[in-house]
């Protein structure tokens, strides 16, 4: 069985995607452990996601508040709160996880996947900069961030294999439709407001989803 198939087999089966099946499939001992393995390295990028989803929804989220008008110590202190109940728990999964999912792919592989990674980062990054500068020069200001909302939520779809995940996918649908949707619905700072909200809030159940999958991940692996 390929290491793409035993991923997505893992992943699949921790979201509930085969619950269908009366009984699970049988491998032999090496086959186990390797899945095993899989599904250990799948929680430790998991919780990664989990990590950085957290933080900036967190930051999309005062962004909103502050367009609204509403930003103020309690509410930042708030946001920082639930950011550590996204945050505490995607750190001690990843630990749990991390040396049991060592060597779960081949170093090639692993290579191929983190340089596709930093790619569409770095291209996403460099699109987040020249619409800050090329909008407000065009009259378009208030679109800016928007736009922005529409890259981030795009730049999930062209992740590599091992950091595509469910909740990364439908993350990025729901904010590239509100982003689309928020220019439509509302103008000036509301739509400032709102798409930087919906985007947050979009992080935020994709960080739950992760967290939520890796441990199931790891109570499937029997740690």
């Amino acid at each position: 069985m390929s290491v793409r198939r035993r991923f997505l087999l893992w992943e699949g089966s921790a979201s509930g995607l085969h619950s269908s099946q009366k009984e699970p499939p049988v491998y032999d001992d090496r086959e186990n452990g390797s899945h095993r393995k899989c599904g250990c390295r799948a929680c430790g990028r998991g919780c990664y996601g989990a990590l950085f989803f957290s933080i900036f929804g967190g930051a999309w989220l005062l962004l909103a508040t502050y367009a609204f008008g509403r930003l103020n110590k309690y509410g930042a202190c708030l946001i920082g709160g639930a950011i550590g109940l996204f945050v505490i728990p995607a750190m001690r999964l990843r630990r749990r996880g991390k040396a049991a999912g060592k060597d779960a792919f081949p170093e090639a592989e692993r290579r191929r996947n983190d340089r596709i990674f930093g790619i569409v980062n770095a291209v996403t990054w460099i699109m987040v900069f020249l619409v800050f500068q090329i909008f407000p020069r065009l009259g378009f200001e208030d679109l800016t961030i928007p736009a922005v909302v529409l890259i981030v939520g795009v730049h999930f779809f062209p992740m590599p294999v091992l950091y595509r995940h469910r909740a990364n996918l439908v993350a990025g649908a729901c904010m590239a439709v509100w982003a689309i949707l928020c220019p439509l619905l509302f103008h000036g700072d509301n739509m400032i407001g709102f798409a930087a909200a919906g985007a947050g809030l979009a992080l935020w159940i994709a960080a739950g989803w992760a967290i939520k999958t890796a441990r199931q991940l790891l109570r499937s692996a029997g740690l």
